[in-house]
């Protein structure tokens, strides 16, 4: 199996496993059977068991294929997708401090605050962003199917998500979803929500940064 097959077959894997495992119809049997807890750490682990061979599939083939495109020449797009990829790399780190009432772990609040104000989910669709503006800047067979396929998961999965939660979290999540918006900053622009910059992880968001920095200087030497 060539490693174009090995990157569709694992992100396929991840993509089925991660929603359908949440879904409506199979999250409740799951629960029911094992526990909430237990069903949390089994949903991780597979998520794990599948994200990490996709992973381990895309670094064996890295810039394999032929190339679509060749977006990294032009230096204003090199430039916007690496601050895109900069500030949702650190904007998804930030978000595992203060995680969102419409993920899939226990939640703390039942209404928008900090980073929920930018977008509901902003782990993963920080995430799906950080996988976009780097396939824009990679354009070979494997870049594209890699990193496309994470921008794909994260949109596509917060969706589901979204689905799942209007209707199992009906009239508890109801303000939440009214205030917030799947796509960045879109609440904000609507004017139904509006960004409180004191309610935002300033710690989590410096942490990230630097992580995000840090991860960026030794770019060339982990990935080429």
């Amino acid at each position: 199996m060539t490693s174009t097959e090995q990157i569709v077959l694992w992100i396929l894997a991840f993509a089925a496993t991660h929603m359908g495992m949440a879904s409506l119809r199979v999250r409740p049997r799951l629960v029911a059977a094992l526990g909430e807890g237990a069903y949390l750490g089994i949903y991780t682990v597979v998520s794990f068991a599948t994200f990490v061979p996709l992973v381990m599939a895309y670094l064996r083939g890295i810039h394999g294929g032929a190339m679509l495109w060749n977006l990294r020449s032009v230096p204003v797009v090199h430039a916007v997708a690496l601050g895109v990829a900069w500030l949702s790399f650190t904007l998804a780190l930030a978000a595992l401090v203060q995680p969102s009432p419409a993920s899939i772990g226990p939640r703390t609040t039942t209404r928008a605050r900090g980073l929920t104000r930018i977008t509901r989910h902003p782990l993963f669709m920080n995430i799906g962003i950080w996988g976009l503006a780097h396939c824009v800047v990679n354009g070979f067979v494997n870049d594209v199917l890699f990193f496309g396929g994470i921008f794909l998961v994260g949109l596509f999965g917060c969706m589901h998500q979204d689905a799942r939660k209007r209707v199992t979290e009906k009239g508890v999540l109801d303000e939440f979803y009214a205030e917030t918006s799947l796509v960045p900053f879109a609440a904000i622009a609507t004017g139904r929500g509006k960004l409180v910059p004191g309610e935002l992880p300033w710690i989590g968001i410096a942490v990230g940064g630097v992580a995000s920095l840090a991860l960026y200087h030794f770019h060339d030497a982990m990935f080429h």
